[in-house]
């Protein structure tokens, strides 16, 4: 396979030294005040009150809170444009929806907004903002590849990021219509097709550049797939042995419509379809029954998830930016569902939703008792290396890979605290990040991406999302200005 080259060298070791280590004892997390961690190449070795033995290298995070490195079950690489853009605004006739404003095209196979943006910036902005702020292993949803799908892997392995990932693929599209009518194209050769492109990248590519690069089929969306396409994408994961993701139960839209074509929940389909077990992934699985928005008090489809032992990936910023919200995280633990966090769009910042995870949840309830920092912490961490069925991520320990990330707790914004894991989910948010390790090789050191220039990335991005909102008369149906369609907050200066 090739090899980016980003593991530390054989051998070498680290010893990290921290005022607050969350460390793994083989059943659950504990906090180790002043202990240390030893890497010896891409591995843990040794995590405990102290260490005499020889190192190469010492990293003193006396005054720092040590973690495991946060998997991030959901991520949309990219700028993220269209989510930008429909802030406090968006069609209301799409039930709160955020992605149907801005993802379906101007009809079929017509420019969608991301059409015009440049990709490199886009991906590689995402990228440097997914490490930063936390995240050492991401699940892409099968996004932007452009016509280099394995350029996605070699820049995950330039930046030194852990990324499971193939091109999704789908049996249908969404499009407007001139009259801006919502429509789904179905084109089944080319999902199939489609597949065959995954497939093969899956088989290329998984366990690739130092074991940074993970393979996982994606068909896009439960919603726009024939049931044979994704008994298919199945029947490949399992035989490659690899995991499955997809969106499903995300929008009002979706779930009334499969109710009303099937009978049936979009759970309870995908539970007739035979689609639901441990090597599943389902991303947002929002509108379940029982959900106060969907106005079908059924609640079947807790106990379906909970029994298959497929995951739930829940990305709450996104949606509560929506007025959505998951109901709840805690009734989804207390089914049994084994739950990780995404981000899903932007701003890619894991920290940040740690705590929209746990207030948003004790909103959803009326419950101070709910969404506890625990509970959260762990889906980031064990729960997403659950979903993705690996022993060796998220925890502190013998054994486990070195990925671990330190966060500055010396800094105003954490301030007093009794419990550094409460600090850190309603105290903390990813600027705090100060030094970031992925099999044992730093990538974050002093709140700085090693070797990339952020501030170019940030001034690339900008000129491109620019460019893609100057053209959103070209995106849009009625070819109304952006301004119009959705305005700033506050009008421009009057001269």
């Amino acid at each position: 396979m090739p090899s980016g080259g980003n593991a530390a060298k054989s051998g070498r070791r680290k010893l990290v030294k921290g005022g607050w280590i969350v460390a793994f004892d083989g059943t659950e997390h504990r906090i180790l005040k002043d202990g240390v961690i030893l890497i010896e190449g891409g591995d843990i070795r040794h995590v405990g009150r102290s260490y005499d033995g020889p190192v190469d290298e010492t990293i003193d995070a006396s005054r720092d809170l040590v973690i495991p490195g946060l998997i991030n079950t959901h991520v949309h690489l990219g700028s993220q444009a269209g989510d930008r853009m429909v802030l406090d605004a968006g069609r209301r006739d799409l039930f709160r929806s955020g992605f149907l404003n801005h993802w379906p095209s101007k009809g079929i196979r017509g420019p969608n907004l991301f059409a015009f943006e440049d990709l490199e910036a886009s991906l590689r902005y995402s990228f440097a903002s997914l490490v930063k702020f936390g995240s050492t292993t991401i699940v892409e949803m099968g996004g932007e590849f452009g016509d280099d799908p394995a350029g996605l892997a070699r820049m995950a392995a330039a930046l030194g990021v852990r990324l499971y990932t193939t091109p999704g693929f789908a049996s249908a599209s969404h499009y407007y219509d001139q009259g801006g009518r919502h429509h789904r194209h179905w084109d089944e050769a080319a999902g199939e097709a489609a597949l065959d492109k995954a497939i093969e990248f899956a088989e290329r590519h998984d366990d690739s550049e130092d074991g940074l690069v993970r393979a996982i089929l994606v068909p896009y969306e439960f919603w726009t797939c024939t049931p044979e396409l994704m008994k298919r994408a199945k029947r490949a994961a399992d035989r490659l042995r690899i995991p499955m993701t997809f969106h499903v139960a995300e929008s009002v839209i979706e779930f009334h419509d499969t109710v009303l074509q099937r009978g049936r929940t979009p759970i309870g389909t995908l539970a007739d379809w035979g689609l639901l077990d441990r090597n599943v992934v389902l991303g947002h699985c929002l509108y379940t029954g029982g959900h106060s928005q969907t106005a079908f008090p059924f609640r079947d489809d807790l106990a379906l998830i909970a029994d298959s032992g497929a995951s739930v990936a829940h990305c709450p910023a996104v949606f509560s930016r929506r007025g959505v919200a998951l109901e709840s995280f805690e009734r989804y633990r207390d089914a049994g569902i084994n739950l990780g966090l995404g981000t899903d769009s932007y701003p890619q910042d894991m920290l940040d939703e740690l705590k929209y995870a746990a207030v948003v949840c004790k909103v959803a309830d009326r419950n101070h008792e709910a969404g506890k920092a625990r509970d959260v912490f762990n889906a980031a961490t064990l729960g997403g290396a659950k979903a993705l069925g690996r022993d060796d991520l998220g925890r502190l320990a013998p054994g486990a890979r070195a990925d671990l990330v330190i966060v500055d707790f010396d800094r105003l914004r954490i301030g007093p605290f009794l419990d550094p894991i409460k600090a850190l989910v309603h105290c903390g948010n990813g600027e705090l990040v100060k030094q970031v390790l992925v099999n044992g090789r730093t990538v974050v050191k002093d709140g700085r991406i090693e070797g990339w220039d952020e501030q170019a990335l940030v001034e690339k991005i900008r000129q491109s999302t620019d460019r893609a909102w100057s053209r959103f008369a070209e995106f849009h149906m009625t070819a109304e200005p952006i301004d119009a369609a959705y305005p700033n907050a506050f009008r421009p200066w009057a001269e």
